[in-house]
């Protein structure tokens, strides 16, 4: 079954916005290890949710174009991005107990959570929306 064209371009949008918060994600992650602000652990987490916060915003109002406000959508959000939170510590942590190596560690983390929030959010957090606004 082929997407429609709706969907593609929300599919295309969440890339989009899922790459500029990987950036965000890695570029503080770099900057409080390589500056020695925080460890690695606590450098990820905090990282992830700065980059969590640019994604619920721009997913909300550029890619699934949602303009009415609900107190539903952020906490599902939360949860979808709590799940994904957990997933990317863990994942991380564990590869880098057992590589050392800082990269591996923050892209495997990186592509577990967000195949975890893309579930999430297609058939969680923003079905949930369809389904209320119908």
């Amino acid at each position: 079954m082929k997407p429609s064209k709706a969907t593609t371009f929300e599919i295309m949008r969440f890339l989009v916005v899922g790459g500029v918060a990987v950036i965000i994600d890695g570029c503080f992650y770099f900057c409080f290890i390589n500056w020695e602000i925080i460890e690695a652990s606590w450098a990820k987490r905090l990282s992830f949710l700065l980059g969590s916060i640019w994604a619920f915003f721009m997913n909300k109002y550029f890619t699934f174009r949602q303009k009415q406000f609900s107190f539903r959508q952020p906490v599902l959000f939360g949860l979808v991005y709590f799940t994904g939170f957990f997933l990317n510590s863990v994942f991380h942590d564990l590869v880098h107990v057992f590589t050392k190596i800082e990269w591996l560690a923050f892209t495997l983390a990186t592509g577990v959570s967000t195949i975890s929030n893309f579930i999430g959010q297609k058939w969680i957090v923003f079905k949930s929306q369809k389904l209320s606004n119908e």
